[in-house]
């Protein structure tokens, strides 16, 4: 499996929490992880694409807005793909959440959507709470499994 796991940041995060899942399809095959100020408008091939960024100001930031704009649809278009973000443990209708947001970004452009947004806690300080690096991890390792069921079910 080629996986390829797109994300921003701005105080070091959410790119902890992409290097997680980088880590984890890693053991599944073989994986790049670009920040999205250097992610190419055409991405490469991949069996699967991971976005993510933190949320701030009820959205995803200006770096991911940029990449999300640029980004080619054909390069997505029915690949799977599921969006992240890092955002503050509230109610999502006071913190909003950069996941929905890619997610929509995700939907318009074509690609196969293959989860729901997921959401990484961070503390006000800002901190990744604990056991979030992990459950990145999992959450990753958990869609790349069942895409690979999928596809050996489908041959």
């Amino acid at each position: 499996m080629r996986s390829l796991v797109i994300y921003a940041t701005t105080s070091g995060n959410t790119r902890q929490i992409a290097e997680a899942i980088a880590g984890a399809l890693s053991r599944r095959g073989a994986v790049s992880l670009l920040p999205a100020d250097q992610a190419p408008a055409t991405l490469p091939q991949a069996d699967l694409v991971l976005i993510g960024g933190p949320t701030e100001r009820h959205t995803m930031t200006e770096p991911m807005a940029r990449f999300l704009a640029r980004l080619a649809p054909a390069s997505v278009h029915l690949t799977p793909a599921a969006a992240f973000d890092t955002r503050l443990r509230w109610p999502k209708f006071i913190s909003g959440s950069a996941a929905d947001e890619i997610d929509k970004r995700l939907w318009a452009a074509g690609a196969r959507v293959v989860a729901p947004p997921e959401s990484f806690m961070v503390s006000a300080k800002p901190e990744l709470e604990a056991g979030e690096t992990a459950r990145a991890a999992e959450w990753a390792g958990a869609i790349a499994d069942r895409l690979r069921v999928e596809a050996s079910v489908a041959t």
